[in-house]
């Protein structure tokens, strides 16, 4: 199965309208998994959850909480936890 597809399944998304900005999010979470864990090749299962995420959050970006009559705002500064041990669990050291 294609990760546009897998991406769709676990969103409940149907039809083609949103293909467009799904296979966007999924090109981003390419690129900032072999950014960020120094792999050649990415990880299918970790960018999936990565654009799950994404994809999650389009709209609120980086909004956590939101009070309004006290006026706060809290962001988001990184994925989940579990995604950010898997992307750890993958990353490669790099000596200069």
């Amino acid at each position: 199965m294609a990760q546009i597809d897998t991406l769709k399944t676990l969103l409940q998304i149907e039809g083609s309208a949103q293909d467009t900005v799904l296979q966007a999010i999924i090109d981003q979470c390419n690129a900032e998994y072999l950014l960020r864990t120094h792999q050649s090749e990415v990880n299918e299962d970790i960018v999936t959850a990565m654009s799950v995420e994404r994809y999650n959050k389009l709209g609120n970006e980086g909004v956590q909480s939101l009070n309004y009559s006290g006026i706060q705002e809290t962001y988001f500064s990184d994925y989940s936890a579990g995604v950010t041990a898997m992307l750890r669990s993958k990353t490669r050291m790099v000596t200069l």
